[in-house]
């Protein structure tokens, strides 16, 4: 019995000490991080999620025809990005803000990862995206 209850103890350690490796995602898998592929724009922020893993920072864009466009940018985590010089307050709904250096999305999707914003006021925060 003792084998047994050892066993188990070994494999829910085991599955415990996976769990974050499986958990994390590589930015290339997601998006398309090629520098002849980064993409720019301008738009209005309509929302911010300032939490882990990753900062959300949700952009109306214009497209050619005139039609707006929800994009959701992925940011660093928190963490890196207060150590980065950011602050919770530094884009609002409402800003007008141009993204720069943002890899866009693999799918096709509305999505970018983040490399710059500029905020209205001419601020420029970087997200440490090489």
């Amino acid at each position: 019995m003792s084998n047994v209850r050892a066993l188990f103890a070994l494999l829910a350690g085991v599955l415990c000490l996976g769990a974050p490796l499986v958990a994390h995602h590589n930015t290339a898998t997601v998006y398309d991080v090629s520098k002849d592929k980064e993409v720019a724009f301008t738009g209005t922020v309509t929302k911010v999620e300032w939490a882990n893993p990753h900062i959300h920072i949700y952009v109306d864009v214009k497209d050619a025809n005139g039609k707006i466009q929800n994009f959701a940018i992925e940011g660093g985590t928190p963490n890196s990005l207060y150590r980065r010089g950011w602050r919770k307050d530094d884009v609002k709904p409402g800003d007008v803000v141009k993204i720069a250096g943002a890899a866009p999305s693999r799918n096709g999707m509305p999505r970018a990862h983040l490399g710059s914003i500029t905020t209205i006021a001419g601020r420029q925060l970087f997200s440490g995206r090489d």
